[in-house]
């Protein structure tokens, strides 16, 4: 446990250097991009996400899961990456005309083709960023981190500057994926098969259909706000949400790449070992959402701050969006690890039901509550996540023997923190004159959020204070042994 704890907090801390070099090019691109720009990548964009999940294929999480790799089983694995690969690149390419009719704009067409070049290198690339995920070869993963992070940082400013609109992010996606694969097979430090084989990809094939249909559903629901509303609204409404969005999508942005690294590969080691795994994923849960719920609370009450500050007025109107996205990602947090959890067991597919309800859920909710305004359509996602939760429930009862009472007794502490968190934010927020700055604000919630928090974590007893225990003793140590 304190060599995952060592490199859980070396991710955490490479992750969020890339975090904070993607925020501030976030900002940037805010200023040198039009609202219409970064709406017309995002529709383009919604294609490549579902396209991603048939590239892959469950193919990495393949990788991740098995007990031992071999060579023939990675040729396999190759296979099976380039046929479903250049399958995708073909389709992108034909449908790009189609999809830019769906939504009446031709220029989604170009972006489509740009992107979906990607496809022709990935495989070349994920195969060792599989291996490297499973080993929580950490060190590695860092340095093509850093590299890839600059490289996209500096291609999309360099690329907005020179006046290429929707068509940056596009360009600066593929040179990113290219360099990528790239310095992956460099950081693995050993040979890879780069011929493939099809003899044994049946079982890779059937495993990989599970997280296929998984993925492919996740992939939906993270397309609805851009399909729905690029169809029924405007690309400047789609641009505003996707702000919203990713105003909402900070905290997990912070912590789901760390969470997302180990899950699978961790998850799987403790029920190759052990069996059961349902202990470990009520811990690990409580941890994550521990750090998320309260963050959720307090970005939810600073909105108007946070957008005005970090983005500039012409992007209020994604404001009103922002409450009910915090509470659809609040719910959506607590499931975090199920996914994991059921792969890793062998199980992927029973994960396919309750993402199937939460899709069908979200566009039911939509289609009825949708009235021209960003603030229903967020509310109706939040309400088909909440109708998504009891059968969540039910397939961790049924395939982790994790019953819904013991999730509930977890669940409950964390909720009792997010109150607490959010109140104190709500009454200092209230408290402030009306004309305070923005950064302001921010910084003096931020600060009573903050000791909410730890006073929550110590009062409930969460399992997050003996995390803060530790880390405080192992600081301590550090300090007198240079003293």
């Amino acid at each position: 446990m304190s060599s995952v704890r060592q490199k859980v907090a070396l991710q955490f801390f490479v992750s969020n250097l890339a975090l904070v070099a993607n925020f501030v090019l976030t900002i940037v691109l805010a200023r040198l991009l039009s609202p219409q720009d970064i709406g017309i990548f995002s529709m383009s964009a919604v294609l490549m996400a579902v396209a991603h999940v048939f590239r892959d294929f469950g193919v990495t999480a393949f990788i991740k899961r098995e007990k031992e790799l071999t060579p023939e089983g990675l040729r396999n694995a190759l296979g099976v990456l380039l046929v479903t690969s250049w399958s995708v690149t073909g389709v992108m390419l034909l449908s790009a005309p189609y999809w830019a009719e769906f939504f009446r704009e031709a220029r989604v067409v170009p972006v489509v083709q740009v992107l979906a070049l990607g496809f022709v290198f990935i495989p070349f690339g994920a195969i060792p960023m599989a291996i490297l995920s499973r080993e929580m070869a950490v060190e590695k993963s860092a340095r093509i981190t850093a590299v890839t992070t600059v490289v996209f940082f500096a291609s999309s400013v360099g690329l907005a500057l020179a006046g290429f609109g929707p068509m940056t992010m596009a360009w600066a996606n593929l040179i990113n994926i290219i360099v990528t694969g790239a310095m992956a097979r460099w950081a693995l430090g050993r040979p890879l098969p780069w011929l493939p084989a099809f003899g044994q990809s049946k079982s890779i094939v059937h495993f990989g259909l599970g997280n296929l249909l998984t993925a492919l559903l996740k992939a939906a629901d993270n397309a609805l706000p851009d399909i729905l509303l690029g169809r029924k609204m405007t690309p400047a409404d789609v641009g505003w949400f996707s702000r919203a969005n990713s105003t909402v999508n900070m905290v997990s942005t912070a912590l789901l790449p760390t969470v997302n690294y180990f899950a699978l590969p961790y998850l799987a080691k403790v029920h190759h070992a052990n069996g059961p795994v349902a202990g470990e994923y009520l811990r690990a849960t409580s941890l994550i959402n521990a750090l998320m719920l309260p963050a959720l609370v307090a970005i939810a009450v600073l909105a108007h701050d946070i957008v005005s500050f970090l983005y500039g007025n012409a992007w209020l109107d994604a404001v009103p969006a922002i409450p009910w996205l915090c509470l659809a990602y609040a719910v959506s947090s607590l499931f975090t690890l199920s996914a994991p959890a059921l792969t890793g067991v062998g199980k992927p597919y029973a994960a396919i039901g309750p993402t199937a309800l939460l899709v069908v859920a979200k566009v039911t909710c939509a289609l009825w509550l949708m009235d021209g305004t960003l603030n229903t359509f967020a509310l109706a996602m939040a309400l088909g996540q909440l109708l998504s939760l009891p059968y969540q429930l039910w397939t961790h009862q049924r395939h982790l023997s994790l019953p819904w009472t013991d999730w509930a007794k977890s669940t409950l502490p964390l909720l009792m923190q997010t109150a607490l968190v959010g109140a104190v934010c709500f009454g200092i927020r209230e408290t402030l004159p009306v004309h305070t700055p923005a950064w302001a604000a921010i910084a003096i919630v931020g600060l009573g959020a903050s000791v909410s928090f730890l006073a929550g974590c110590f009062l409930l007893s969460l399992p997050m204070a003996e995390e803060l225990k530790r880390l405080q003793h192992a600081v301590l140590q550090h300090t007198r042994g240079n003293t």
